[in-house]
């Protein structure tokens, strides 16, 4: 029963979404522009309901440009139009 619990980084407990689960797939969302586009588009996009502040990795520069850019990952169930399922972007 243990292992249908993992410790994230952080060390707090969240239940182990592989036990037992269809496999899934990553979906990715990426918000790029100013710092200050960025932050209001995940607001946005928290006022919509879509996706917590927190959900979002965290506010990165863009590799070669003067953009900042930020990541959502959420699961997928295989074969399923249920997008309801999250996971954090970091």
């Amino acid at each position: 029963m243990a292992e249908e619990f993992l410790s994230d980084s952080t060390g707090s407990v969240r239940p182990n979404s592989d036990a037992g689960e269809p496999e899934r797939e990553k979906i990715e969302f990426m918000i790029v522009g100013t710092r200050e586009g960025v932050m209001e588009e995940i607001l946005k996009f928290y006022k919509m309901g879509f996706a917590a502040v927190d959900e979002w990795s965290p506010i990165m520069p863009m590799p070669n440009t003067r953009k900042m850019m930020t990541i959502l990952v959420r699961d997928r169930k295989g074969g399923s139009t249920d997008s309801s399922t999250r996971s954090s972007g970091r």
